[in-house]
């Protein structure tokens, strides 16, 4: 459905009771990629997704994109939603707008789920030839996203986002990963990718976290380092981490394991 929200029509979806879920997909994708969650965890919870600006059937005028921008579209769409308090779930992406959220908007988070999702800039010192390699994989997609060829960023995307091999070893799976990627229009991709690059310009103070956090990752992540999941894990006060022997993709790949995970974690809250 679509609701107005922040001076956008921002598409969403709210299924079950109780207390309530966000759940905030990542780059390139759209609330479709959580289906296995909102099925499933909408049986004990009030589940919300929502398509970021820029993502699926949002709209998305002309104008500056940030962190802080998409935090507000959540705040006004969880106000027209009346839900006065809810565990936050980001996935890559989407954990940096849920921290944005968490920070500025302490009183309405229960808790916080980091889905995959290492924040750049928050004091882990990579190494150098590290460094070299993510700064030359940035570029390689920054010329992806320029293209807006959407079939070139689907395939491309959706492969590095699950475990190496998985096209052939699984190839409904990211078929499926796929077509969801491909729903989206790239027309603001580059746009967003600087707006994820401003952020990590100015990282985040993880101790002002005072809310129960769950930190999800996966061993054969191609887009976060476990070094920088296990620095946030042991930075953030009592966080907790599981880890899954998936790739960045986690929810798409062990989607039951996921969701156990994420309702043992609502439990404590």
């Amino acid at each position: 459905m679509k609701i107005k929200t922040n001076g956008i029509m921002m598409n969403c979806e709210v299924k079950g009771e109780g207390e309530c879920l966000v759940l905030i997909h990542g780059f390139t994708d759209n609330l479709n990629m959580w289906t296995n969650q909102g099925s499933e965890i909408s049986k004990t919870c009030k589940v919300v997704t929502l398509d970021v600006r820029g993502h699926g059937q949002t709209e998305t005028p002309e104008g500056d994109l940030s962190m802080d921008l998409f935090a507000e579209d959540i705040r006004g769409l969880l106000g027209v939603l009346k839900v006065e308090k809810a565990c936050i779930l980001g996935y890559s992406m989407g954990g940096r707008i849920g921290l944005q959220f968490a920070l500025k908007y302490p009183e309405m988070v229960s808790g916080l789920v980091f889905a995959n999702s290492g924040i750049a800039g928050v004091g882990y010192q990579m190494p150098e030839e590290q460094m070299k390699e993510m700064m030359a994989r940035r570029e390689q997609m920054m010329e992806l996203y320029q293209s807006k060829n959407i079939e070139r960023i689907a395939d491309s995307m959706a492969e590095r986002s699950m475990t190496p091999g998985i096209r052939e070893k699984n190839p409904n799976l990211f078929k499926s990963y796929k077509a969801i990627k491909l729903q989206n229009n790239p027309e603001h991709y580059f746009a967003i990718m600087q707006a994820m690059g401003a952020a990590a310009a100015n990282p985040p103070d993880l101790s002002r976290i005072k809310c129960p956090v769950l930190i999800i990752a996966g061993d054969q992540d191609a887009f976060m380092s476990m070094d920088v999941t296990l620095f946030m894990a042991k930075t953030i006060d009592r966080a907790l981490l599981k880890v899954f022997p998936t790739g960045h993709a986690s929810a798409i790949e062990v989607p039951e394991a996921f969701n156990q995970t994420v309702l043992d974690f609502m439990k404590i809250l």
